[in-house]
């Protein structure tokens, strides 16, 4: 009989573990049926989770489409391109059920949740065998779990109510080395064992060490799954994708390709085009009025927000809507603007020469403005030395260009993270603890980033409904008037939402929320703790921020904070 290859190993391993957990399922569906004690259903829909959790690194790579009907949140998938709005299904929507339990009404439903789960499940397992498995494949879905453990899996992404995410990272680890083991590919075992170990001896999610975790186990382990049979790199340097690395890569900054988000391929950066775009960025010739250029309302001293509540409106007077964000990091994103509703950096350049508040000019103009300077026509013809004429794209593909050179990555978290132990204090270490476990931070603003950009594809933002007041009171509060992506899709589920941008440099872009109305970390960190608007007092039916208190204590609240002081760039001149 003739040696399995790596590829039918692993479709082998895949298709047993499946079986196993539809026969969970199946079990569990009996044991709704017949109204079991609920701690028996409990422990049954945790040994199917446990199951999942070791397919979970190919069902995740190769059926992306699906993952968020088997494993996605519970809260509707929003589709603003075609008005629908799908209801979720999946693990976490049956985890609810069987946590905060079921009557004779909502029984069947639970049922067929089930159902829908193996219907999926299924599905992935009948087409998997069409699937080929490549050595890059495997290299990149084997580092995407280590990813996905990281940054999702030890922060409770998908296991709020049960909280037992560390057991599922053992899981997740137990898939990766049948993986490993059916392609051959040597790895050290007593960094395995030591990972596996140090999730099994330190459990308890609220006071889990996840530094120390990913730092002294997981990094070091992943790095011993790099090499895999067959695979060279610059074999596949033509894939072009938002992240592509390892995931020390990913924890230090690496790898990540700010140019993915832009609409062309002659976009691309190039040192000479973000020369040009600085420029740009500071010249007030692309505005109207000759009196505002970007970097009036993106200070570098203020790390790129200029400190108001709400930014100003230069030509009218008073101020416009919404609060000015920070431009750092604002590439590592898939949208535009509190609303989202810009795609590229382009775009928003483009929302922002177009508006009558701002500068109130149009690109035809800017450009022929611009090219009655001698200078900037020489830089330009070298930049752009391939196009016969230029016009407004190339304006805004030189300033989206300077906006994507700012994620320095160089903050004392970055520093601890790149190996230097005293780059964070016993405070600020508890901090991260917190952000990415009791507090749940984490599970919307994901590491490293620190942003909605979901991780490990990075290829969609996501966007929130917490219910930020009109005005800094604790209770009876009422909603900000600002209705956000509901204006750009009048759909009810999107009403309040808007973009989870990163809190990368927070301590110095307040005041805070896209309203401006919060002045401290200590008043954003209080405005979660109690539960976003509801908490508040205000009635928000699509709230997709957990209602319930978080349970912090004073010291706990400081030690967030002290975080997310940890994550200011050194002062870098722009």
């Amino acid at each position: 009989m003739p040696k399995k290859t790596g590829e039918e190993a692993i479709k082998e391993e895949f298709y047993l573990q499946t079986d196993s957990l539809l026969a969970e399922l199946d079990s569990l569906s009996l044991y709704v049926t017949k109204n079991q004690d609920k701690q028996q259903r409990i422990n049954k829909f945790l040994k199917c989770r446990l199951r999942y959790k070791k397919t979970e690194a190919i069902t995740e790579y190769y059926f992306q489409g699906l993952t968020k009907r088997i494993n996605g949140p519970a809260l509707p998938d929003v589709k603003p391109e075609d008005g629908q709005v799908w209801p979720p299904h999946g693990f976490q929507v049956i985890e609810q059920f069987i946590f905060d339990g079921y009557d004779d009404t909502t029984k069947e439903t639970v049922i067929n949740e089930i159902k829908l789960l193996q219907t999926d499940l299924r599905f992935v397992k009948n087409n998997l065998q069409h699937q080929h498995i490549s050595p890059r494949h495997v290299s990149e879905l084997i580092q995407h779990q280590f990813i996905r453990i990281a940054t999702m899996g030890i922060t409770g992404f998908d296991a709020s109510l049960s909280k037992l995410s560390l057991q599922e990272a053992v899981a997740s680890l137990q898939g990766v080395a049948k993986i490993a083991a059916s392609y051959n590919i040597q790895t050290q075992k007593e960094k395995y064992t030591a990972a596996i170990n140090y999730l099994i001896n330190n459990n308890n999610f609220d006071s889990f060490n996840r530094l120390e975790f990913i730092q002294t186990y997981l990094v070091p382990l992943s790095e011993t799954y790099l090499t895999v049979p067959g695979y060279t790199k610059t074999a596949d340097s033509l894939m072009r994708q938002p992240f592509s690395g390892s995931l020390r890569d990913l924890l230090t900054g690496k790898g990540f390709n700010a140019d993915y988000y832009s609409s062309y391929a002659m976009s691309a950066s190039s040192p000479k085009k973000i020369e040009l775009g600085k420029l740009l960025f500071y010249d007030k010739q692309l505005s109207k009025s000759g009196s505002l250029s970007c970097g009036s309302c993106h200070q570098p001293d203020l790390y790129f927000t200029d400190g108001k509540t709400k930014a100003g409106d230069f030509v009218h007077g008073g101020s416009l809507l919404r609060n000015t964000p920070t431009l750092f990091y604002a590439a590592m994103q898939s949208n535009q603007f509190y609303d989202m509703r810009s795609t590229t950096l382009e775009d928003q350049a483009h929302e922002v020469m177009n508006n009558s508040s701002e500068f109130n000019f149009t690109q035809q103009e800017i450009t022929k403005r611009l090219l009655t300077n001698e200078k900037y026509k020489q830089l330009i013809k070298k930049v752009f030395s391939e196009k016969d004429s230029i016009g407004g794209y190339e304006i805004r593909n030189a300033l989206a260009a300077f906006v994507r050179s700012l994620s320095p990555f160089s903050s004392s978290f970055d520093e601890y993270i790149k190996g230097n132990k005293a780059a964070l204090s016993t405070e600020e270490i508890s901090g991260f603890n917190l952000f990415a476990g009791k507090a749940k931070c984490a599970t919307c603003h994901f590491i490293p980033l620190f942003n909605g950009n979901i991780p490990p594809w990075f290829t969609k933002s996501e966007s929130e409904i917490i219910g930020v007041p009109s005005k800094p009171v604790w209770k009876n509060a009422a909603i900000d008037e600002d209705s956000g992506r509901y204006k750009i899709n009048s759909m009810n589920e999107l009403l309040f939402a808007f973009k989870t941008p990163t809190i990368r440099n927070i301590e110095k872009t307040g005041p805070y929320m896209h309203n401006g109305v919060y002045k401290t970390l200590d008043d954003v960190v209080e405005f979660y703790h109690i539960g976003g608007g509801v908490g508040l007092g205000i009635n928000l039916p699509f709230q997709s921020l957990p209602f319930d208190s978080l349970t912090l204590n004073k010291q706990e609240k400081k030690a967030i904070v002290a975080f997310m002081h940890s994550l200011t760039d050194r002062k870098i001149t722009y």
